[in-house]
């Protein structure tokens, strides 16, 4: 499946919990995630989207880990059963 499938599938499934989805924009900062989830209960969380089976970079999993080690929830979606797993938690 190809990336924007799943980014696709990502804001449809987030907008069914009655959150929303904001694209992020990084100025200066490679490989930091693309997408920010934001729900009504206060959790919001960034997410990295890839195409089926992929991973980050050495780079994004450079800046994932800093921005974890921050207190920020950086996910990586890469199929929908990750998807699937991941919305019923919230």
């Amino acid at each position: 499946m190809a990336e924007r499938d799943i980014r696709s599938a990502l804001k449809a499934r987030v907008m069914a919990y009655g959150g929303e989805i904001r694209a992020v924009a990084w100025i200066g900062r490679a490989g930091a995630p693309d997408v920010l989830a934001l729900f009504n209960n206060g959790v919001h969380e960034f997410i990295e989207t890839k195409a089926s089976g992929g991973h980050p970079t050495e780079a994004q999993a450079r800046e994932h880990a800093r921005m974890r080690a921050a207190g920020c929830i950086v996910r990586v979606i890469s199929t929908m059963s990750q998807l699937e797993a991941w919305l019923p938690t919230i």
